[in-house]
């Protein structure tokens, strides 16, 4: 059996426009530009970093 991934991050470059896509598990990609995806890994530390890891 194959399991995806948990987490891709991809920098997509276009021209001058830079996105940055994130997919989770098999998930359709979700594009931020690289403000958004600073806010969202922010977010993300602030409310996790303090859980233990999960087993793998």
């Amino acid at each position: 059996m194959t399991h995806a991934a948990p987490l891709v991050v991809e920098e997509h470059v276009h021209g001058e426009t830079v996105w940055v896509a994130l997919r989770a598990r098999g998930a359709d990609w979700s594009w931020l530009t690289p403000e958004e995806a600073v806010t969202l890994g922010r977010t993300w530390i602030e409310k996790y970093a303090s859980l233990p890891a999960a087993a793998e």
